[in-house]
């Protein structure tokens, strides 16, 4: 059974094998759990995460039996897949999610509408990523892993993920403030108070320009940098929070 409570959305955490910052984000799980009733990750909750359980390593372990027990508490887990997640849903839905998506999100509470969507797809020039993220998600590309010996899998996600952090360093180099406005435009245009983001790995609260105003763009930091997330209160009350 669900329960009242706020609703929280937290950013990147790039959680990684042997990460120092694990037990710390255990702790913030373990401490949002007396007021919140709904918590949304905006993906990239680990540095690549692909939804077969036999790819599964600890410190994922430990994360899923953590939001695992906080469901059985009745707190409501949803996530949005970013740009290192492949097929969560498949795996964890049910367990440790509620709810998985490679779109977007609708939440409200307190009398605010807000559309949440990790932001990947925000900047239409990043070409590249583009083309990569439609292959790599598509059927012939989940067919092809389940094909690996199940012995070289972990080879090839630990490859993977070594691809990805060297990915398009051009498009990470600054905010792309003109084209997220331009993204965040057509949410406010079906009546949404607030468009929340990741994948940016920077804290942004921008209001939105006129005809949407007076909305808000809300773009969440990396978890680790220090260990913020936004909270929206049962009274509708939006703000960052450490």
């Amino acid at each position: 059974m669900t329960r009242g409570g706020d609703l929280v959305f937290v950013g990147d955490v790039h959680l990684d094998r042997d990460d120092a910052h694990l037990e710390a984000f255990l702790s913030f799980l373990d401490d949002l759990r007396p007021t919140v009733g709904r918590v949304v990750f905006m993906g990239d909750l680990f540095n690549v995460w692909i939804g077969r359980r036999e790819l599964e390593q600890p410190h994922q372990r430990a994360v899923v039996e953590r939001l695992a027990s906080m469901r059985r508490d009745g707190i409501v887990i949803r996530y949005i897949e970013g740009n290192r997640d492949y097929r969560i849903e498949d795996a964890y839905v049910g367990q440790a999610l509620d709810d998985s998506t490679a779109g977007g999100i609708e939440e409200s509470i307190g009398g605010r509408r807000l559309y949440a969507i990790h932001g990947d797809l925000a900047n239409p020039r990043d070409r590249l990523y583009r083309t990569w993220r439609w292959v790599s998600r598509s059927p012939l590309a989940w067919m092809i892993l389940r094909g690996i010996p199940r012995r070289r899998r972990m080879r090839f996600v630990e490859g993977l993920e070594e691809r990805l952090r060297r990915a398009n360093l051009d498009f990470k180099q600054e905010f792309p403030e003109t084209d997220v406005r331009a993204y965040a435009e057509g949410f406010f245009g079906r009546g949404y108070d607030a468009v929340v983001l990741g994948h940016f790995h920077v804290e942004k609260d921008l209001a939105a320009t006129p005809p949407s105003s007076p909305g808000r763009i809300l773009v969440l930091p990396e978890w680790k940098e220090g260990r913020r997330y936004l909270r929206v209160t049962a009274r509708g009350k939006i703000g960052f929070e450490a």
